[in-house]
């Protein structure tokens, strides 16, 4: 039996190779256009089921969890707003600022995976008020509650139609990783034979909805985020969870891919919102008559971009956030 326990009082560096492998998976997504073709679902379309794993791990291993509103917007809220505004004044003096490009930010914002950050603060929000009821009942009435909650919520967003630019803000559909972050907290990672097979249906559920369902309505939502949704979450938190580990194992050994990937992890944030302006914003290159040349340079562009411009972001943002503080 594989197990995989977490630090719950300090550093745990596990968690920045999860972080790490996300980001990286985030800009996979967004550049790669095909995607049906590499099972995105089983490992590349999982970034943030795993950055919310993530995020609710770090909350619910301390007996109560806070909400810090300064910290929220000077770490969350703030950088996406400064990035939002970036790409708006971009896009509006390329295509004009008509009522089009206003709709789009009002929806969300724009640029690829905007919504993640309105996630985020209703997890934040979510793990407050959900932290003491994870003290109380047992292991299979959590489980029936947190399926059932969700199950409520695939089923009503079903019958009220929801439209994709509400769902797409709306953390339900990650609800169950809530619940599968408390097992981090209170057993690690076990592969259990449960666990096992329960990883093995949840992959097996992922390949179904990525490939073969056609109407599952009204148990489950027709949305365009079709494999975020609880029955695939299983495999995410323990199976897809454990081979991360052994690439952990493996590459923690070299200091210089270990230094990387902290430096993606304590960077992610930042990364992400710079490919979203980069993706966004980039117009098109050409520097050949072959259509795969040009392809390949742009993703070379967008994920190098992306990931050197998140780390100077990362630097120049808290250097002034810093000196913020200290005149205040």
């Amino acid at each position: 039996m594989q197990s995989i326990p977490f630090n719950k009082t300090g550093y745990e560096p596990f968690l920045d190779y999860i972080k790490a492998f996300a980001i990286v998976c985030v800009l996979i997504g967004h550049t790669f256009p095909y995607l049906s073709v590499i099972g995105y679902g089983l490992w590349a379309g999982m970034q943030v089921p795993l950055f919310v794993l993530v995020q609710s791990f770090h909350s619910l291993k301390k007996p109560e969890v806070k909400l810090n509103w300064p910290k929220l917007f000077w770490r969350i809220i703030c950088p996406w707003l400064l990035v939002e505004a970036t790409i708006f004044s971009l896009l509006g003096m390329k295509r004009g600022f008509d009522t089009s490009l206003i709709f789009e930010f009002v929806n969300g914002g724009g640029g690829p995976g905007s919504y993640f950050p309105w996630i985020y603060l209703q997890i934040a929000i979510i793990l407050k008020f959900i932290r003491p009821m994870f003290d109380d009942g047992s292991r299979i009435k959590q489980t029936i509650v947190a399926v059932g909650i969700c199950e409520v919520f695939e089923v009503l967003c079903s019958l009220t139609n929801l439209p994709d630019w509400i769902y797409r803000v709306l953390a339900v559909r990650y609800f169950f990783l809530i619940f599968l972050a408390w097992i981090w907290v209170k057993d690690g990672i076990r592969m259990t034979k449960t666990n096992w097979t329960l990883s093995i249906l949840s992959a097996a559920s992922i390949v179904y909805f990525e490939y073969f369902a056609s109407d599952t309505e009204p148990f489950f939502y027709d949305t365009a985020w079709k494999f975020h949704r609880w029955p695939c979450y299983f495999y995410v938190a323990f199976l897809l969870t454990c081979l991360l580990y052994q690439l952990h194992r493996l590459f923690r050994r070299s200091i210089f891919i270990d230094r990387f990937v902290k430096t993606l992890s304590k960077c992610s944030y930042e990364i992400f919102l710079v490919q979203m302006m980069v993706c966004k914003c980039m117009p098109l290159l050409t520097i050949s008559a072959n259509k795969y040349i040009n392809y390949g340079f742009k993703v070379a562009l967008i994920f190098a971009v992306s990931i050197y411009g998140g780390l100077l972001f990362h630097i120049l943002y808290n250097k002034s956030l810093n000196r913020i503080k200290v005149s205040i």
